[in-house]
């Protein structure tokens, strides 16, 4: 059997024909083909973040995958450190590859040349490239192929109650506030951009939940993100207001059919309307225009994503690394960095809300 070899380069430097190689494999991915995998995502994320690279994975002399990561800093690179590419901020990770590629973790990072590597994100679909993780947690989707109406009668038949209130808020924030008006995707989202990260750093603050805005490197990822119009990572930003009064808005990216739920946040002021249900209603209501049938809520389990959750899939997390000195230390200081991660949760829930809260 060939050995698994490795081409390490940054997106910026893959060939057209390489780039169109990548974007074949991660269509030919039965089900879902996430931006956060794509050419494009990692290409954005090089203008943002220090050490982005893709690794070209090759056996017997031809390209069988990419695969993107990125060192977190110099010592991380130094000391051949590897995460996702945007970090915390990629709703998923992994290989994207012709369908028989296999490899293990340990596989991989021995031919990219990486020590270790935590991540979470690895998609189910990963499983039959070989690549697990050791824990698991659930992620929801909301399927409507066949449009909102579909959808709807759908859901009043499995839960009849929570349509009815959904639309009775709806009728109440119209009637209180005059008609309703979306727009799925804002041609020039530049100042909606703004408003809405400046009221996401709000709503952190307000809940204390962690900032993953704070850092004006993510901020300016967002804006180049916002650029973005490839067939596999589109930006869409969203609004939702009522008469002249603004309701929610949203930052997500489209692959195909798919909306990735990302960047919600909404009106303080509107909290008794459920802005949350009424900016998902309103996608869904959208689906004919804009040719979205599927919105994928990333990793993380609430009864406000299962209200209106059709099915569920598994993410994986866990530490791939290779014997030596360096992976042992790392693995230790993982151990107390989770330690205090857990103590700091105990102390303070909200600061695990994270970016969806």
């Amino acid at each position: 059997m060939s050995k698994l070899k490795a081409a390490v380069v940054r997106p910026s430097e893959l060939t057209d024909h390489e780039i169109n190689l990548w974007r074949s494999y991660l269509a030919s991915k039965p089900g879902i083909a996430p931006a956060f995998m794509s050419h494009a995502y990692a290409l954005a994320a090089q203008q943002c973040f220090m050490g982005v690279r893709v690794a070209k994975l090759e056996l017997s002399g031809k390209t069988v995958g990419f695969f993107p990561f990125q060192f977190r800093s110099r010592l991380h690179r130094l000391m051949r450190i590897g995460q996702r590419v945007s970090g915390d901020l990629a709703d998923y990770f992994g290989v994207v590859g012709s369908p028989d590629l296999r490899l293990t973790g340990a596989e991989l990072l021995q031919a990219i040349g990486i020590n270790s590597l935590l991540f979470d994100h690895l998609d189910e679909t990963q499983l039959s490239f070989g690549l697990v993780g050791t824990q698991t947690e659930p992620g929801l989707r909301i399927a409507f192929p066949e449009g909102g109406a579909a959808y709807w009668d759908f859901m009043r038949s499995h839960d009849k109650k929570f349509v009815q209130d959904t639309e009775r808020r709806e009728r109440k924030l119209v009637e209180t506030h005059g008609a309703l008006r979306f727009v799925f995707r804002h041609e020039s989202p530049a100042a909606e951009l703004e408003n809405l990260i400046s009221a996401k750093r709000q709503q952190y603050d307000r809940t204390g939940a962690l900032d993953v805005l704070a850092r004006a490197t993510t901020r300016n990822f967002l804006k180049i993100l916002s650029g973005v119009d490839d067939p596999h990572c589109r930006s869409t930003l969203s609004t939702l207001h009522a008469g002249d009064k603004w309701i929610c808005s949203h930052f997500g990216l489209t692959s195909a059919d798919t909306l990735h739920f990302w960047f919600p946040v909404y009106n303080p002021e509107m909290k008794a309307f459920a802005p949350g249900r009424l900016l998902i209603k309103a996608i869904i209501d959208s689906a004919h225009e804009s040719g979205v049938k599927l919105i994928d809520r990333g990793a993380g389990d609430s009864q406000a994503k299962r209200d209106f959750a059709t099915s569920e899939h598994l993410y994986y997390r866990g530490v791939w690394q290779r014997r030596g000195v360096v992976s042992l230390a790392y693995r230790a200081g993982l151990s107390t960095k989770w330690r205090m991660h857990n103590w700091q949760k105990r102390r303070r829930p909200a600061a695990a809300a994270g970016r969806f809260s």
